[in-house]
């Protein structure tokens, strides 16, 4: 009898295979980010701050940093324990080779953290990254 998986599941596990995906594909030169385009945190998600998500996740994808930034920084004001937040705006920061800053917003995303399997991967594979 197959076993019935809940449709939140699903979608993080088809999440889970794009990160790794991405892992496999990048190279140290010109790193990617090719994250999901819509982002999930079914615990501290609302409207405006998915879009926001959505949005910065665009701009990195676009190598537009800054703009990134600004989104998330939009989203962390209205929903500060977010640690997808966080995960995203550790991404900019080491697109743009600023360890320290990319480490430092890892450590407040985990502290975020508590049952995000995907999001825990997410991080644990970017963190030998962000130490250069």
């Amino acid at each position: 009898m197959p076993i019935a998986l809940p449709v939140s599941l699903l979608s993080r596990l088809g999440i889970f295979f794009v990160i790794l995906i991405c892992a496999a594909c990048s190279v140290p030169e010109a790193p990617s980010n090719r994250y999901h385009s819509d982002a999930e945190d079914s615990q501290l998600e609302s409207g405006p701050v998915k879009e926001l998500q959505n949005q910065a996740i665009a701009a990195i994808n676009q190598q537009r940093f800054q703009q990134a930034r600004d989104y998330l920084q939009r989203a962390i004001k209205i929903q500060p324990r977010n640690a997808w937040n966080w995960h995203y705006l550790a991404q900019t920061y080491w697109h743009e080779g600023q360890y320290d800053r990319c480490l430092a917003m890892l450590e407040r995303s985990r502290s975020y953290t508590s049952s995000d399997d995907l999001l825990r991967v997410a991080n644990d594979w970017l963190e030998p990254k962000c130490q250069g």
